[in-house]
Order: C-alpha cells, then structure tokens, then sequence
C-alpha cells in the first residue's frame, strides 16, 4: 500500500475541507482519509469503481460518495487547498 496513502502533514492539509469524520453514537460516521486513498488509487491505476481494492470497502459506496462530493463541490475545495501550496518534489520535466 506504500505511495498510495497520503502523508499525514498532506491530510491535515486537506482534512478541514472533508465532511464526515464527526463522531455518532457508534464512533465516526466515514473515513474520509480512507476515500481520498481510494480517489488516489483510482487516479493511479486508471482502474473501474469494480476494481476498486476490498482494503477501501465496497466500490458502490465509494462511487455513491464521489458523485455526491462533486455534485457538493467538495472536490474543487480540496483541489483548490492543494493547488494553493504544491508539493513538487516529484515533478520531472522533459524536453522533448
């Protein structure tokens, strides 16, 4: 699972723009630390919501809640928080 979990300073960074997390009578309602791996993983495998690793819980309820968060614009805020300071340690330019 290494390099699909984000750091930690990389999720307090984005984790005032998450909903959810607050706790019910039970313990927290979701992980939203845990959808944002799922998202990761589906950007860096290119894979289906079908595809979606068990380790992430069943694919429907990931989908269910993207479509939810983009309708929200939940998304475009953490976007926005993590284009507002980019981490650019890994960026390679070529030439060509």
């Amino acid at each position: 699972m290494e390099g699909e979990v984000l750091r930690d300073d990389q999720w307090e960074r984005i984790k005032p723009f998450v909903p959810g997390g607050r706790k019910g009578k039970r313990g927290p309602r979701s992980d939203g630390r845990l959808f944002i791996d799922a998202l990761l993983w589906m950007a860096r495998s290119g894979g289906r919501w079908r595809d979606l690793p068990e380790r992430f819980g069943p694919f429907e309820r990931a989908k269910k809640r993207y479509y939810r968060w983009i309708e929200r614009g939940v998304l475009a805020k953490v976007f926005e928080a993590v284009a507002a300071e980019a981490d650019l340690e890994w960026v390679m330019l070529d030439a060509t």
